[in-house]
């Protein structure tokens, strides 16, 4: 997603690698899950993010509450007939992931933008924002 944090209030979207590199404590990445940065946006997740998350097999109990209390930060979005739909095109024209669709769609819903370090993912759909936090590195 573009992020337009330092010049405004804007409707974010945050994806699950870049949740995983919060984890890793990449300084790039921390910005994004600060109290400035959430009072600033609406920051929200589609619900396949909370699934790829906590759906490791090796999760510990503790990982779990890390990742559950880290979660609690940003509004999810549920799975409405409209995002459903939009999935479906976004996976048959682009032929992207089912997560990466979902999460495209739910963004478009919106009217979002994505942050992801993973842009390959997501560049095929023209009319998604995106943006990489790791850009200019």
């Amino acid at each position: 997603m573009t992020a337009k944090a330092d010049s405004g209030s804007e409707t974010e979207c945050c994806t699950s690698d870049l949740s995983l590199r919060y984890f890793a404590e990449e300084p790039e990445v921390l910005r994004f899950f600060s109290e400035s940065f959430l009072s600033q946006n609406e920051a929200f997740i589609s619900p396949i993010v909370r699934i790829e998350l906590l759906s490791f097999s090796d999760l510990s109990d503790e990982e779990e509450t890390i990742i559950t209390n880290l979660l609690t930060q940003f509004e999810r979005i549920p799975m409405s007939p409209q995002i459903e739909d939009r999935t479906i095109q976004l996976r048959r024209y682009y032929r992207l992931k089912l997560p990466d669709a979902l999460i495209a769609a739910t963004a478009l819903h919106r009217s979002a933008c994505v942050i992801t370090r993973n842009v390959d993912d997501f560049k095929r759909v023209p009319e998604l924002t995106l943006c990489n936090p790791f850009d200019g590195m």
